[in-house]
Formats: C-alpha cells, sequence, structure tokens
C-alpha cells in the first residue's frame, strides 16, 4: 500500500503486514519527522511486489532539499520628477527673480532721489518739505560749485564786485543766484544784493565769470562776501 505524510506530502510504498493489521501502528516520515498512527485499510490491498519493503517504511520518491531561500535587494530607482513640478519649480524661480529685479531697481531709484536731492528741490522746490519729513535734509546749495578769484574794484561812482564759478563736479549743474554782501572792518554786513547768475548752467570743469556794480557803496565797506542764495 501507499502512505503519504499529511504534512510534507511524501508518499511511501509499504508492506500492509508491516503494519500489524488492524490495530495499526506509529509511523514516521523520513522527510519532515512527523509521526502519526495508520492503520490497514478496511479493504485489503492486491499485494504486489512489495516483499522487499517489509518493515522499512520508505518513500516511494525522494526530492532533493528546497535550496534555502535568498533575499535580493534591489537598487532603489530614483524617483523621477513629475512634469507638473518641474513647471510649478520654473514658474516659482522665474517669479522669484522678477522680484529681486525689481527690488533693486526700487533700491536704484531711490538711492537716486537721495543722491540727487539737491537738484530735485531746485526743479521743485515743495520736494524740500517731503524730504525734511522724511529727515533727509536737501544737499547744500551749490554743491559742487566754487566761487573764486573774486575782485572788487572803486571808482569815485561805484564799487564793482567780480569773479567766477568753478564746477568742480562730473555732470552739469544749475547755476543758483548769488548774494553778493559788504561788511566793514569788524566783519558786520552793512549792505547786500542778489544778482542772477552769468548763463543758468554749468558743465563740469567749466568757469562762469560774474560781474555786477554797488552804485552807492557804504563809506564803511572794505570787504566782500559772495554766496549762493536761498531759493
Amino acid at each position: 500500500m501507499i502512505l503519504s505524510c499529511s504534512v510534507c506530502r511524501t508518499r511511501y510504498l509499504v508492506d500492509e503486514s508491516s503494519l500489524h493489521g488492524q490495530s495499526g501502528r506509529t509511523v514516521r516520515c523520513r522527510n519532515c519527522g512527523h509521526t502519526w498512527h495508520q492503520r490497514v485499510p478496511p479493504e485489503p490491498l492486491a499485494n504486489g511486489d512489495a516483499g522487499n519493503t517489509r518493515g522499512r517504511i520508505e518513500p516511494a520518491l525522494e526530492l532533493p532539499p528546497r535550496p534555502p531561500a535568498t533575499l535580493e535587494v534591489q537598487a532603489r530607482p530614483r524617483p523621477v520628477p513629475e512634469p507638473h513640478r518641474q513647471d510649478a519649480d520654473r514658474k516659482r524661480w522665474g517669479a522669484l527673480r522678477w522680484f529681486v529685479v525689481a527690488a533693486l531697481l526700487t533700491l536704484a531709484v531711490l538711492a537716486g532721489v537721495v543722491v540727487a536731492r539737491g537738484a530735485i528741490v531746485a526743479l521743485w522746490p515743495p520736494a524740500a518739505r517731503l524730504y525734511s519729513l522724511a529727515g533727509l535734509l536737501p544737499e547744500p546749495l551749490g554743491v559742487d560749485l566754487k566761487i573764486e578769484k573774486l575782485v572788487p574794484s572803486r571808482t569815485p561812482e561805484e564799487l564793482t564786485i567780480e569773479g567766477d564759478i568753478t564746477n568742480n563736479g562730473r555732470t552739469t549743474q544749475d547755476l543758483p543766484r548769488l548774494r553778493v554782501a559788504l561788511r566793514d572792518s569788524a566783519e558786520k554786513e552793512v549792505q547786500f544784493k542778489i544778482i542772477d547768475p552769468p548763463q543758468p548752467r554749468l558743465a563740469p570743469g567749466a568757469v562762469a565769470h560774474f560781474k555786477t556794480p554797488f552804485a552807492h557803496p557804504e563809506d564803511t565797506a572794505k570787504g566782500v562776501v559772495v554766496t549762493f542764495a536761498k531759493q
């Protein structure tokens, strides 16, 4: 007869007489070691060529042992960025670049407004109040302009004052009006007058000559001071 192990399903060809008749006997699987009580089936089986298997339980077919399972670890593939995520990143960086450019342009404009506040006030005098509210005083009047080479000359009828205005800056400057003052020996102002500049604008490095007379100067006048007049 043929027995089959209920655990590993290994089949064995045995002789019924080795099972001790109807009472049966305990048998053990040679493949997995499982034991169970085996009885002879009710119907007798035909005797075959099993005489050589008396007293032994042998597997009908022994299979080679199963090789131990091995675990293969595959390299983790790198995630491929999704197209819509790339587009979102590109748009975000583009917006950031535009923001930086706009910020730099704004700073440049503000710097120009601060640096050129003197020229802006000259073109639009009410801007002086805006600068003062912002804590930024206008540039000194006539910045980069220098008054030099003053020469007074007196005649019986009048006193003539003349001199030069030099532009020491790098840009063309608007020439403000001039304040010509006469002082006595104690440096006290005794007489003054406001005159127009010899020309409206002065190029970098250029010189403009001015000249003005005092028809009836004070007899106490001993010196002269020429400055730029406030607007």
